[in-house]
């Protein structure tokens, strides 16, 4: 691969519902910085772009019109208080960053694009749910799958992939699987649907790198089956061991690990990366998802595991 795009906007920092809140803009600002900077430290190509805005058909492709309106048009979710259009306005943007990365990997332009404001993996048709208002990767996958393309989205955050596996699952060129703490919000993911190309890979309370890699050639032979032509991967950091709304106990190594064999495993395959949850915003979140970009970079010769 001759580069990696990163699609971002000074703006994501703005995502804050309040300030004690667990989901804090500035780690994606500051997970920017550190991809930036490991590329210019290791000779990396990384192309910097900005989201362009979705068409509120985008939108209605998986989401209800009148959820649709509420948010964008009103400035109201049960994420937050009162009138938000700030925050309307950023939660779009979200899916627009994705479906600027997901163009990128379509046009051929690169073999990975990352949009770390991306993978709300919550959101449901007419509601939103754990801090996610508009469900992207659903959204990227059913406009690939419309253009001849079979996505498998590979779901490493924290918590179940509740929303993105609900409003695929009649997509029959979608695969999603979810590795997850059982037990934790949102309380589902414990068996898989296998009939609609649903898998789940529950974890328990404290699970390692090791169940991590586990999980990973899992999916590699669930993979195996469907034949994808493209892969989403939804890199949530909030299963490292200290983020406060999981009991995992990942390390930043582990997620390295895990995603350097996908890119292994699929060499020459476009790879849409999304940062889902997160919520060590000045420390962890960031390592992770800049331990990502490394790891799905092209395969190398000599692969060293980056500073951890």
């Amino acid at each position: 691969m001759e580069h990696a795009i990163l699609v971002h906007s000074p703006e994501y920092a703005n995502w804050i519902f309040d300030k004690s809140h667990p989901t804090q803009g500035r780690r994606f600002l500051h997970a920017r910085n550190q991809i930036m900077l490991e590329a210019q430290k290791r000779h990396l190509n990384v192309d910097e772009i900005h989201p362009e805005m979705p068409h509120t058909d985008d939108l209605l492709l998986v989401h209800d019109p009148i959820y649709v309106h509420d948010v964008t048009i009103k400035g109201e979710s049960d994420e937050w208080d009162g009138q938000r259009h700030d925050l309307g306005e950023l939660a779009k943007l979200f899916v627009g960053g994705t479906l600027t990365a997901l163009d990128a990997l379509l046009n051929k332009k690169t073999l990975l694009a990352i949009n770390l404001a991306g993978a709300k993996h919550h959101a449901m048709r007419d509601y939103s749910s754990g801090f996610c208002i508009f469900a992207d990767f659903a959204i990227a996958a059913t406009k690939a799958t419309e253009l001849g393309e079979r996505v498998a989205i590979f779901d490493i955050d924290a918590h179940h992939g509740d929303g993105t596996e609900m409003l695929l699952k009649s997509n029959k060129n979608v695969m999603t699987f979810s590795v997850h703490q059982y037990g934790i919000f949102p309380g589902t993911g414990l068996i898989s649907d296998y009939k609609n190309r649903a898998f789940n890979f529950p974890l328990t309370h404290g699970s390692t790198d090791e169940d991590l890699m586990s999980a990973t050639e899992s999916f590699f032979e669930a993979c195996d089956e469907f034949n994808p032509t493209m892969i989403f991967v939804a890199c949530g950091a909030d299963g490292l061991k200290d983020d406060p709304l999981s009991e995992l106990n990942y390390t930043p190594a582990g997620y390295w690990r895990s995603l350097r064999a996908v890119r292994e495993q699929f060499v020459n395959m476009p790879i849409l990366l999304g940062g889902a949850g997160g919520y060590l915003p000045d420390t962890g979140t960031p390592e992770v998802w800049r331990n990502a970009m490394l790891a799905l970079t092209a395969v190398q010769t000599e692969v060293v595991i980056p500073d951890l």
